[in-house]
């Protein structure tokens, strides 16, 4: 069964990360929820990939207060596999949260039963390698571009068993991370911090039907420098 995104719903986030990863500069993200009002944004999605469920805690209370003086949407979120239902069911009902993403169970481990209302809203990222097991009982791939470029480089053969999967599966969610050609001392071609705007060419090689309803920008620069990343894939979004 071939379940193709509508690309014309697509809608581009600036994100709010949480994570520090492969050398790349972290975000401050207490600064970046205060950066939304200063910036007009009221809607992005929001990485919890870095945080304990202390540290949420923390990030949930200070989402709730800044709410109070500007209104915020999160409708993408990526979720952790140690999440209790509480915490999504929290960001639905506070945030307007739609759809999250989790990483599969061979990967991150998934703490806590969750319910086929809140598995209908999972999807499961292309961190590294996926097979259609690790989709079973969830809504289908939140797929990361650059992951998924990755592949190319590293284990080209690996490359059309994702594609098979993503004709068969729903795209609910996608993670857009920079990508450079030049070969990084630490072997990582795909970064989570960008510093060229060629950094994003790398997507135009990839069909429309590949874009889903929520196109979150996974990276840890300011979101001011979000914002042109934003304006750019916008722009690739409305080619013909």
């Amino acid at each position: 069964m071939v379940v193709p995104s509508n690309p014309e719903e697509s809608e581009v986030l600036c994100s709010i990360t949480t994570a520090a990863t492969f050398g790349d500069p972290p975000m401050d993200w207490r600064n970046a929820i205060q950066d939304t009002a200063r910036l007009g944004i009221n809607r992005f999605a929001l990485f919890l990939t870095g945080l304990d469920p202390i540290q949420r805690k923390t990030l949930y209370y200070t989402l709730l207060s800044h709410r109070l003086r500007h209104e915020i949407t999160i409708p993408f979120v990526h979720a952790r596999g140690d999440m209790h239902p509480d915490e999504y069911h929290l960001l639905m009902g506070e945030f307007g949260a739609e759809r999250f993403n989790l990483h599969k169970r061979s990967l991150q481990r998934h703490e806590h039963q969750l319910s086929d209302d809140l598995r209908s809203r999972i999807y499961i990222e292309n961190a590294w390698r996926i097979e259609a097991s690790d989709l079973d009982g969830f809504a289908g791939i939140c797929l990361d571009f650059s992951h998924m470029e990755a592949i190319m480089y590293e284990d080209e053969a690996e490359y059309p068993a994702l594609e098979m999967l993503l004709e068969k599966f729903p795209i609910g969610a996608n993670h857009v991370s920079a990508f450079t050609l030049a070969t990084p001392r630490d072997n990582r071609r795909d970064r989570h911090f960008t510093t060229l705007p060629s950094d994003f060419d790398y997507l135009s090689g990839f069909p429309r039907r590949y874009f889903a309803k929520y196109v979150a920008i996974e990276l840890s620069n300011p979101l001011e420098k979000q914002l042109e990343v934003k304006d750019r894939i916008e722009k690739l979004l409305a080619r013909p």
